[in-house]
């Protein structure tokens, strides 16, 4: 019997996407053995998979207007513009609680996806991490590089998974999928540019070099990871969801309106394929 791994990209705001995606599968009853998240990727993940269906557009669309979640007053206080502590820590575990008992002892093999910050190496953690760390491994994986300090679990330091594996398609396929179900948060046809403001990302990482170095080559990495799915997709062996047009919706946006347009558009993106998708992961 084939596996079918989901797999669940990044992206900050834009992430308000694959929300509505994954809302719309547990609306349909879409379950998969087997998934991996990067960064806001691996927080929409984790409400999927304990089933709380509109957890996630709450944090896009009422608690990020708050300047706690995000805001320029956040960098100059803390140093990372995302208000780790209160997304992750108070939202998380507090005011808006993932069901971690549920998130534990799920059946499903899961992981989160941080990058290493002495190595540039990807690091995944699994259900075994989130129950040690609770809300500390979503962190880890979210630490945009220059916009937030790293986050440091048993003595290592960590940013956010997107620099060492944005789309870890191939971390599925090596863990046993046979298929992959994408849930991508840049529109088909996107190919990632060098990053901006090398200069002063490099001197604010300046104690981190090999972050740095990684953020220069992670177009490279990243356009050929998607050039590989899509040579899987062609092959029928992963089936993706790309927003079709982001409009003005960055990382960092706060136009409510536009961020709900966006997450209708995921909702309605998978109801309308959502006989093409039980065809595919059931064949």
């Amino acid at each position: 019997m084939s596996k079918t791994g989901l797999v669940v990209e990044g992206g900050g705001m834009r992430g308000v996407y694959g929300c509505g995606v994954l809302d719309a599968f547990l609306e349909n009853n879409i379950t998969f053995p087997y998934s991996i998240g990067v960064s806001a990727g691996s927080a929409n993940m984790a409400s999927f998979i304990t089933e709380q269906h509109g957890r996630n557009y709450r944090f896009y669309t009422n608690y990020s207007f708050d300047e706690r979640y995000m805001s320029l007053k956040n960098f100059v206080r803390t140093g990372s513009f995302f208000g780790m502590d209160y997304i992750y820590t108070e939202l998380t575990e507090d005011v808006d609680p993932i069901n971690f008992e549920k998130l534990i002892n799920t059946d499903m093999e899961y992981f989160v996806v941080a990058t290493d910050a002495v190595t540039g190496k990807a690091v995944y953690f699994d259900k075994s991490d989130v129950a040690k760390h609770r809300g500390d491994v979503f962190k880890a994986s979210s630490a945009v590089p220059a916009m937030c300090r790293p986050i440091e679990i048993d003595g290592r330091i960590y940013f956010d998974g997107g620099v060492a594996d944005s789309i870890p398609v191939k971390r599925a396929l090596s863990d046993g999928c046979d298929k992959i179900v994408a849930v991508l948060t840049q529109p088909r046809g996107y190919v990632k540019k060098p990053e901006m403001g090398k200069k002063l990302y490099t001197e604010m990482l300046r104690d981190y070099p090999v972050i740095a170095k990684a953020m220069n080559v992670r177009h490279y990495v990243y356009n050929h990871t998607l050039e590989y799915l899509h040579k899987l997709e062609e092959e029928g062996r992963a089936f993706l969801f790309c927003p079709d047009n982001l409009d003005k919706v960055t990382i960092i946006t706060r136009n409510k309106e536009e961020l709900i347009t966006l997450y209708n558009e995921g909702v309605l993106d998978a109801e309308t394929r959502m006989d093409e998708l039980k065809a595919f992961l059931n064949e």
